[in-house]
């Protein structure tokens, strides 16, 4: 089960990631920031609560 919530988290940063990559390009680089960092917490957080039990 712990796979299968692996590949929706990676999914959906992916789309994340690819809305910050975009904000880059448009010279929006305080919105591209938050994404990337919304990104990390979306892999982190989620990594830790599932490793940790």
């Amino acid at each position: 089960m712990k796979f299968v919530a692996s590949i929706f988290i990676l999914l959906s940063t992916l789309h994340i990631l690819s809305f910050a990559k975009y904000n880059w390009n448009k010279k929006n680089k305080t919105a591209a920031a938050g994404a990337i960092l919304l990104g990390i917490l979306s892999i982190v957080l989620p990594a830790i609560l599932m490793f940790a039990r």
